[in-house]
């Protein structure tokens, strides 16, 4: 039996996602457009005033220091938490409190919204090829951070009356960590799973999981660890540990994104950016079709989530 802590009920739930349009780009990626339910539905968007300064004080200070880091994420993931996340311990959600003022930017701003989109749309891909397989499915997570999306996907599954064995990879124990702790949260048992760090080890994910074992690997944060000239090798070594019929997901920050006003003072990740035609570009440099790509563009125009499966 998997014993939660206190705070269980923290759980990164699925909310609706619905295809509202389709487009075959020039660059010959297919495209869907996607309108994904958020926390943020129905709140009014932020003023001018309400964009907190990089010198806020207080705990908002402590959480916009954490910008860039897998440790910025519970938060966003969880916005109406009421006190920031801490690194250790039972529950996750035991730092300083933030005030009202602080959960709602959490909730309302651009990129944090997007963020928890991309990774609702992760999870719709997972839980709707998890239904009917018989067996054991078998997925992988690359720099996982604090896997929310993946972990919450898993605990769907089961759910459903599916099996899934996971693979968390990341160069960063403390995220590991913390994905072991979501998982308990989420009534997800972590001795079913394997948490490797590579932190020691090549940056290959080769390395720790097996090549063309994986019905799903997850690497929406994948372009953000790497440099422009490994991008390929990066995308062809994920897309190496997919099964045939299996699915690789990663995530690219659109270059005609909206603006958001004031990120790039408090730190928010602002690239690499592509258009659909780099997608297509990045995917033949890294020796995968692009006929077996979609684009998955939710309404926020900020990422595209790029579901490749492989024939």
């Amino acid at each position: 039996m998997v014993h939660t802590a206190e705070g269980a009920a923290r759980r990164f739930i699925a909310r609706d996602v619905r295809a509202v349009g389709a487009a075959l780009d020039p660059s010959g990626l297919r495209m869907v457009r996607l309108d994904v339910a958020d926390e943020s539905d129905g709140a009014m968007p932020l003023g001018p005033d309400e964009h907190p300064s990089p010198v806020s004080p207080g705990s908002f200070a402590e959480w916009a220091a954490r910008l860039g880091t897998p440790a910025a994420l519970p938060n966003i993931y969880l916005p109406s938490e009421a006190r920031l996340s801490r690194p250790d311990g039972d529950d996750m959600f035991t730092g300083p409190e933030l005030d009202e003022h602080a959960r709602r930017y959490l909730t309302a701003a651009t990129d944090a919204r997007a963020l928890r989109v991309r990774g609702r749309v992760l999870q719709w891909i997972a839980l709707r090829s998890a239904v009917d397989v018989a067996g054991t499915l078998r997925w992988a997570s690359l720099s996982c951070g604090p896997a929310f999306p993946v972990v919450a996907a898993i605990a769907g599954a089961r759910d459903v009356g599916a099996t899934v064995a996971a693979t968390f990879v990341d160069t960063c124990t403390d995220a590991l960590d913390a994905s072991r702790r979501v998982a308990l949260a989420h009534g997800v048992d972590p001795g079913d799973h394997r948490f490797v760090s590579i932190e020691d080890q090549p940056a290959s994910p080769a390395a720790v999981v097996e090549p063309a074992s994986q019905h799903l690997v997850e690497a929406l944060a994948l372009l953000s660890t790497v440099t422009p000239d490994e991008t390929p090798a990066a995308l062809a070594d994920a897309y190496a540990l997919v099964r045939p019929g299996g699915t690789l997901v990663f995530s690219v920050m659109l270059d005609d994104r909206p603006p958001c006003a004031g990120c790039a003072a408090l730190g928010w990740p602002t690239g690499p950016t592509l258009d659909l035609a780099g997608v297509a570009d990045l995917l033949a440099a890294a020796g995968i079709p692009c006929e077996d790509a979609l684009a998955l563009v939710p309404q926020d125009g900020i990422y595209a989530v790029v579901q490749v499966e492989r024939p």
